[in-house]
Protein backbone atom coordinates (compact mmCIF):
# COMPACT_ATOMS: atom_id res chain seq x y z
CA UNK A 1 0.00 0.00 0.00
CA UNK A 2 1.37 3.41 -1.01
CA UNK A 3 1.77 5.76 1.93
CA UNK A 4 1.31 9.44 1.07
CA UNK A 5 3.69 11.77 2.95
CA UNK A 6 1.81 14.01 5.38
CA UNK A 7 3.13 17.20 3.78
CA UNK A 8 1.52 16.20 0.47
CA UNK A 9 -2.01 16.24 1.85
CA UNK A 10 -2.19 20.06 1.78
CA UNK A 11 -1.15 20.11 -1.87
CA UNK A 12 -3.56 17.31 -2.80
CA UNK A 13 -6.32 19.29 -1.10
CA UNK A 14 -5.19 22.39 -3.01
CA UNK A 15 -5.48 20.44 -6.25
CA UNK A 16 -9.03 19.36 -5.35
CA UNK A 17 -10.02 22.97 -4.69
CA UNK A 18 -8.46 24.16 -7.95
CA UNK A 19 -10.19 21.54 -10.10
CA UNK A 20 -13.60 20.98 -8.53
CA UNK A 21 -14.45 24.60 -7.78
CA UNK A 22 -13.88 25.37 -11.44
CA UNK A 23 -16.63 22.88 -12.31
CA UNK A 24 -19.08 24.27 -9.75
CA UNK A 25 -19.68 27.43 -11.81
CA UNK A 26 -21.10 25.17 -14.52
CA UNK A 27 -23.15 23.14 -12.01
CA UNK A 28 -24.63 26.31 -10.48
CA UNK A 29 -25.47 27.79 -13.88
CA UNK A 30 -27.33 24.62 -14.92
CA UNK A 31 -28.98 24.21 -11.52
CA UNK A 32 -30.43 27.71 -11.12
CA UNK A 33 -32.24 27.36 -14.44
CA UNK A 34 -34.97 25.53 -12.48
CA UNK A 35 -33.83 25.50 -8.82
CA UNK A 36 -34.39 28.64 -6.69
CA UNK A 37 -30.90 30.03 -6.02
CA UNK A 38 -30.87 30.63 -2.26
CA UNK A 39 -32.52 27.31 -1.44
CA UNK A 40 -30.13 25.57 -3.81
CA UNK A 41 -27.13 27.13 -2.06
CA UNK A 42 -28.75 26.54 1.34
CA UNK A 43 -29.49 22.86 0.70
CA UNK A 44 -25.98 22.40 -0.66
CA UNK A 45 -24.25 23.67 2.45
CA UNK A 46 -26.74 22.48 5.06
CA UNK A 47 -26.66 18.88 3.81
CA UNK A 48 -22.90 18.96 3.26
CA UNK A 49 -22.34 20.37 6.74
CA UNK A 50 -24.60 17.81 8.41
CA UNK A 51 -22.74 14.96 6.68
CA UNK A 52 -19.32 16.26 7.76
CA UNK A 53 -20.35 17.06 11.35
CA UNK A 54 -22.14 13.71 11.74
CA UNK A 55 -18.92 11.93 10.83
CA UNK A 56 -16.93 13.75 13.51
CA UNK A 57 -19.64 13.53 16.19
CA UNK A 58 -20.02 9.77 15.62
CA UNK A 59 -16.26 9.45 16.10
CA UNK A 60 -16.56 11.05 19.53
CA UNK A 61 -15.61 14.65 18.78
CA UNK A 62 -17.24 17.30 20.97
CA UNK A 63 -18.70 20.58 19.80
CA UNK A 64 -16.20 23.45 20.16
CA UNK A 65 -16.65 26.27 22.66
CA UNK A 66 -18.74 29.39 22.03
CA UNK A 67 -15.77 31.44 20.84
CA UNK A 68 -14.91 28.91 18.15
CA UNK A 69 -18.57 28.56 17.14
CA UNK A 70 -18.76 32.34 16.72
CA UNK A 71 -15.69 32.21 14.47
CA UNK A 72 -17.28 29.49 12.34
CA UNK A 73 -20.55 31.41 12.09
CA UNK A 74 -18.81 34.61 10.97
CA UNK A 75 -16.80 32.67 8.41
CA UNK A 76 -19.88 30.84 7.17
CA UNK A 77 -21.75 34.11 6.80
CA UNK A 78 -18.95 35.85 4.90
CA UNK A 79 -17.90 33.01 2.61
CA UNK A 80 -21.10 31.00 2.14
CA UNK A 81 -24.04 33.35 2.67
CA UNK A 82 -22.57 36.44 0.99
CA UNK A 83 -19.83 34.81 -1.07
CA UNK A 84 -21.50 31.71 -2.46
CA UNK A 85 -25.10 32.84 -2.05
CA UNK A 86 -24.71 35.96 -4.18
CA UNK A 87 -22.74 34.14 -6.88
CA UNK A 88 -25.43 31.45 -7.06
CA UNK A 89 -28.15 34.09 -7.51
CA UNK A 90 -26.06 36.07 -10.01
CA UNK A 91 -25.52 33.07 -12.28
CA UNK A 92 -29.17 33.23 -13.25
CA UNK A 93 -28.16 36.22 -15.37
CA UNK A 94 -24.36 36.00 -15.74
CA UNK A 95 -22.51 33.26 -17.65
CA UNK A 96 -20.51 30.74 -15.65
CA UNK A 97 -17.26 31.70 -17.41
CA UNK A 98 -17.65 35.40 -16.68
CA UNK A 99 -18.59 34.68 -13.06
CA UNK A 100 -15.42 32.59 -12.70
CA UNK A 101 -13.30 35.30 -14.34
CA UNK A 102 -14.54 37.93 -11.87
CA UNK A 103 -14.07 35.53 -8.95
CA UNK A 104 -10.49 35.03 -10.11
CA UNK A 105 -9.77 38.47 -8.65
CA UNK A 106 -9.83 36.99 -5.13
CA UNK A 107 -6.01 37.20 -4.77
CA UNK A 108 -6.19 40.91 -5.66
CA UNK A 109 -8.71 41.62 -2.91
CA UNK A 110 -6.75 39.55 -0.39
CA UNK A 111 -3.59 41.56 -1.04
CA UNK A 112 -5.46 44.88 -0.89
CA UNK A 113 -7.33 44.00 2.31
CA UNK A 114 -4.14 42.70 3.94
CA UNK A 115 -2.28 45.88 2.98
CA UNK A 116 -4.84 48.07 4.77
CA UNK A 117 -5.16 45.82 7.80
CA UNK A 118 -3.17 46.04 10.99
CA UNK A 119 -0.24 44.35 9.27
CA UNK A 120 0.30 47.42 7.07
CA UNK A 121 2.02 45.38 4.38
CA UNK A 122 3.57 47.50 1.65
CA UNK A 123 2.30 47.24 -1.92
CA UNK A 124 5.24 47.24 -4.29
CA UNK A 125 5.35 48.67 -7.80
CA UNK A 126 5.11 45.16 -9.24
CA UNK A 127 1.88 44.56 -7.32
CA UNK A 128 0.41 47.80 -8.67
CA UNK A 129 1.45 46.71 -12.17
CA UNK A 130 -0.40 43.44 -11.59
CA UNK A 131 -3.50 45.39 -10.53
CA UNK A 132 -3.34 47.47 -13.70
CA UNK A 133 -2.98 44.40 -15.94
CA UNK A 134 -5.97 42.75 -14.19
CA UNK A 135 -8.10 45.85 -14.65
CA UNK A 136 -7.24 46.02 -18.36
CA UNK A 137 -8.24 42.39 -18.71
CA UNK A 138 -11.56 42.97 -16.95
CA UNK A 139 -12.19 46.11 -19.02
CA UNK A 140 -11.78 44.13 -22.24
CA UNK A 141 -14.29 41.47 -21.24
CA UNK A 142 -16.86 44.04 -20.18
CA UNK A 143 -16.24 46.19 -23.24
CA UNK A 144 -17.21 43.18 -25.34
CA UNK A 145 -20.44 42.82 -23.32
CA UNK A 146 -21.49 46.45 -22.85
CA UNK A 147 -24.89 45.77 -24.44
CA UNK A 148 -25.66 43.30 -21.65
CA UNK A 149 -25.62 46.14 -19.10
CA UNK A 150 -28.93 47.30 -20.59
CA UNK A 151 -30.42 44.44 -18.56
CA UNK A 152 -30.67 45.64 -14.93
CA UNK A 153 -30.47 42.05 -13.64
CA UNK A 154 -27.19 41.48 -15.50
CA UNK A 155 -25.73 44.65 -13.99
CA UNK A 156 -26.94 43.68 -10.52
CA UNK A 157 -25.52 40.20 -11.04
CA UNK A 158 -22.06 41.63 -11.81
CA UNK A 159 -22.24 43.86 -8.71
CA UNK A 160 -23.31 40.90 -6.57
CA UNK A 161 -20.38 38.79 -7.79
CA UNK A 162 -17.94 41.59 -6.93
CA UNK A 163 -19.47 41.93 -3.44
CA UNK A 164 -19.32 38.14 -3.07
CA UNK A 165 -15.67 38.24 -4.12
CA UNK A 166 -14.87 40.82 -1.45
CA UNK A 167 -16.73 38.86 1.23
CA UNK A 168 -14.88 35.69 0.27
CA UNK A 169 -11.52 37.47 0.51
CA UNK A 170 -12.41 38.90 3.93
CA UNK A 171 -13.55 35.46 5.08
CA UNK A 172 -10.32 33.90 3.86
CA UNK A 173 -8.23 36.39 5.83
CA UNK A 174 -10.51 36.10 8.87
CA UNK A 175 -10.21 32.30 8.83
CA UNK A 176 -6.44 32.48 8.51
CA UNK A 177 -6.16 34.95 11.40
CA UNK A 178 -8.62 33.23 13.76
CA UNK A 179 -7.25 29.77 14.31
CA UNK A 180 -9.14 27.32 16.54
CA UNK A 181 -8.25 23.97 18.07
CA UNK A 182 -11.09 22.32 16.14
CA UNK A 183 -10.23 19.86 13.36
CA UNK A 184 -10.25 21.91 10.11
CA UNK A 185 -12.78 19.65 8.37
CA UNK A 186 -15.06 19.62 11.42
CA UNK A 187 -14.85 23.40 11.44
CA UNK A 188 -15.71 23.48 7.74
CA UNK A 189 -18.81 21.39 8.46
CA UNK A 190 -19.93 23.78 11.20
CA UNK A 191 -19.44 26.72 8.84
CA UNK A 192 -21.53 24.95 6.19
CA UNK A 193 -24.38 24.28 8.61
CA UNK A 194 -24.47 27.86 9.90
CA UNK A 195 -24.17 29.38 6.42
CA UNK A 196 -26.63 26.89 4.95
CA UNK A 197 -29.28 27.60 7.56
CA UNK A 198 -29.03 31.35 6.93
CA UNK A 199 -29.34 30.75 3.17
CA UNK A 200 -32.39 28.52 3.79
CA UNK A 201 -33.97 31.32 5.82
CA UNK A 202 -33.25 33.86 3.06
CA UNK A 203 -34.75 31.53 0.47
CA UNK A 204 -37.85 31.07 2.64
CA UNK A 205 -38.21 34.83 3.05
CA UNK A 206 -37.92 35.22 -0.74
CA UNK A 207 -40.82 32.79 -1.22
CA UNK A 208 -38.65 30.22 -2.98
CA UNK A 209 -40.51 27.24 -1.48
CA UNK A 210 -43.56 28.23 -3.53
CA UNK A 211 -41.60 27.92 -6.79
CA UNK A 212 -39.49 24.91 -5.78
CA UNK A 213 -39.98 22.50 -8.68
CA UNK A 214 -36.50 21.61 -9.97
CA UNK A 215 -35.92 19.54 -13.06
CA UNK A 216 -34.01 16.25 -12.60
CA UNK A 217 -30.81 17.74 -14.03
CA UNK A 218 -30.93 20.50 -11.38
CA UNK A 219 -31.24 17.88 -8.62
CA UNK A 220 -28.20 16.10 -10.02
CA UNK A 221 -26.31 19.40 -10.08
CA UNK A 222 -27.24 19.96 -6.43
CA UNK A 223 -25.94 16.48 -5.57
CA UNK A 224 -22.70 17.28 -7.43
CA UNK A 225 -22.34 20.57 -5.56
CA UNK A 226 -22.90 18.86 -2.21
CA UNK A 227 -20.30 16.14 -2.83
CA UNK A 228 -17.63 17.90 -4.88
CA UNK A 229 -18.35 21.57 -4.22
CA UNK A 230 -18.93 21.38 -0.47
CA UNK A 231 -17.65 18.10 0.98
CA UNK A 232 -14.52 17.82 -1.16
CA UNK A 233 -13.62 21.34 -2.30
CA UNK A 234 -14.80 23.54 0.58
CA UNK A 235 -13.53 21.07 3.16
CA UNK A 236 -10.20 21.01 1.34
CA UNK A 237 -10.13 24.83 1.16
CA UNK A 238 -10.55 25.23 4.92
CA UNK A 239 -7.90 22.54 5.42
CA UNK A 240 -5.29 24.18 3.18
CA UNK A 241 -5.94 27.59 4.76
CA UNK A 242 -4.58 26.10 7.97
CA UNK A 243 -1.60 24.53 6.21
CA UNK A 244 -0.53 27.00 3.49
CA UNK A 245 -0.19 30.83 3.28
CA UNK A 246 -3.45 32.56 2.29
CA UNK A 247 -1.79 34.27 -0.69
CA UNK A 248 -0.67 30.89 -2.03
CA UNK A 249 -4.06 29.28 -1.43
CA UNK A 250 -5.83 32.11 -3.28
CA UNK A 251 -4.07 31.14 -6.51
CA UNK A 252 -6.59 28.31 -6.89
CA UNK A 253 -8.61 30.97 -8.74
CA UNK A 254 -6.16 30.76 -11.67
CA UNK A 255 -7.08 27.15 -12.41
CA UNK A 256 -10.76 27.63 -11.48
CA UNK A 257 -11.14 30.24 -14.20
CA UNK A 258 -9.66 28.12 -16.96
CA UNK A 259 -11.74 25.09 -15.97
CA UNK A 260 -14.98 27.11 -15.73
CA UNK A 261 -14.52 28.91 -19.05
CA UNK A 262 -13.65 25.68 -20.88
CA UNK A 263 -16.63 23.77 -19.45
CA UNK A 264 -18.98 26.69 -20.12
CA UNK A 265 -17.82 26.74 -23.74
CA UNK A 266 -18.02 22.93 -24.08
CA UNK A 267 -21.42 22.33 -22.48
CA UNK A 268 -23.27 25.66 -22.40
CA UNK A 269 -22.08 27.15 -25.70
CA UNK A 270 -20.68 30.18 -23.89
CA UNK A 271 -18.55 32.38 -26.09
CA UNK A 272 -14.79 32.01 -26.33
CA UNK A 273 -13.37 34.53 -28.78
CA UNK A 274 -10.14 36.48 -29.14
CA UNK A 275 -11.28 39.17 -26.68
CA UNK A 276 -12.19 36.56 -24.05
CA UNK A 277 -8.84 34.79 -24.49
CA UNK A 278 -6.89 38.06 -24.18
CA UNK A 279 -8.94 39.05 -21.14
CA UNK A 280 -8.26 35.70 -19.46
CA UNK A 281 -4.53 35.91 -20.20
CA UNK A 282 -4.28 39.48 -18.90
CA UNK A 283 -6.30 38.75 -15.76
CA UNK A 284 -4.35 35.60 -14.90
CA UNK A 285 -1.06 37.26 -15.83
CA UNK A 286 -1.85 40.21 -13.57
CA UNK A 287 -2.80 37.90 -10.73
CA UNK A 288 0.44 35.99 -11.19
CA UNK A 289 2.40 39.25 -10.90
CA UNK A 290 0.48 40.19 -7.75
CA UNK A 291 1.13 36.85 -6.07
CA UNK A 292 4.76 36.74 -7.17
CA UNK A 293 5.47 40.21 -5.80
CA UNK A 294 3.37 39.60 -2.66
CA UNK A 295 5.12 36.36 -1.79
CA UNK A 296 8.52 37.88 -2.57
CA UNK A 297 7.71 40.70 -0.17
CA UNK A 298 6.69 38.21 2.53
CA UNK A 299 9.92 36.24 2.03
CA UNK A 300 12.00 39.41 2.46
CA UNK A 301 10.09 40.73 5.47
Amino acid sequence: MIKIPQKWFAWLAFGAVSLFWGTTFFAIRVGVASFPPFLMAGFRHTIGGILICSYFLLRGYSLPDKKALRTFFINGFLMLVIGNGLVTWAEIYVSSGLAALICALTPLWIVLINSFSGKRENISGLVWLGFLVCLIGQFLIFQDNLKDFANPNYTLGIICIIIANLAWAIGTIYSKNHQTQTHPLFGAGLQMISGGIVLDIIGTMQGEWQILNPEPVAVWMLAYLIVFGSLVAYGSYIYVLKKLPAAIVSTYAFINTLVAIFIGWLWLNETINVVVCISVLLTLGGLWLINYAYNKNLANS
